[in-house]
């Protein structure tokens, strides 16, 4: 996998000017950015399918938005419900340690312990979930088939047995998150850069994600599974 092609590709389209501005635009206005998710699944289908300049266009952006957004919120529904058991576990941990603070004397201890308990709980669920979540939006940009979120099992024995590029997607995609946050920092400009956080991280994650959606769909082809 190439991060620094995830960061370029979209300049080898000759028509990149038009393609990335109204995305980036799209994608930094609160609700109509859900269609930058479903911009990132056509980007993927468009590298599964070998298209040379896989960038999509808005030709038709009443149609295309439309299409686009309702992918975006089911993408964006499916995460929740998703993580919606971890969000549960969590407040009823945080529930539980507050209880037990207001009735001791050692209240500042507790409520570190719950934070502790609650980020260990949060990164081991969320490491587990996002393996078959990762693999059934890679197998619903190429079909738009909404079952393959359903498929909890099968994604998940596909991602085990892709683990190394998983993997690698996981790093790409926490480096790509760290540059976003760093550069976000930056005196003046940060405010700018975290508001183009969201469409950037589509542009860059969702060409990532391709590329290990290629990958897995190659070694997929030559071992003879489905």
């Amino acid at each position: 996998m190439d991060l620094v092609r995830a960061f370029t590709y979209f300049q080898e389209d000759e028509n990149w000017t038009n393609k990335i501005p109204v995305t980036v635009v799209i994608g930094i206005i609160p609700i109509v950015n859900l269609a930058v998710f479903g911009w990132a699944l056509d980007l993927i289908r468009n590298m599964l399918d070998g298209v040379p300049n896989p960038t999509p266009d808005w030709n038709d952006i009443g149609t295309q938005f439309v299409d686009r957004w309702v992918r975006g919120l089911i993408l964006a529904i499916v995460g929740f419900i998703y993580f919606l058991p971890m969000l549960i576990v969590a407040g009823i941990v945080n529930g539980v340690f507050l209880s037990i603070a207001l009735g001791s004397r050692g209240g500042f201890g507790v409520v570190s312990l719950a934070g502790l308990c609650i980020t260990v709980i949060s990164l081991i669920y969320f490491a587990i979930v996002w393996l078959p979540l990762s693999i059934a939006i890679m197998r619903y940009a190429r079909t738009r088939d909404f079952n393959n979120f359903l498929q909890i099992a099968r994604n998940f024995k596909l991602a085990m047995d892709n683990l190394n590029t998983m993997v690698m997607l996981a790093v790409l995609i926490f480096i790509v998150g760290l540059i976003v946050g760093l550069l976000g920092n930056i005196p003046c400009i940060g405010f700018l850069i975290s508001l183009l956080a969201a469409p950037f991280t589509a542009i860059v994650e969702g060409h990532l994600i391709g590329q290990a959606a290629i990958e897995i769909a190659a070694k997929t082809r030559g071992s003879g599974t489905a």
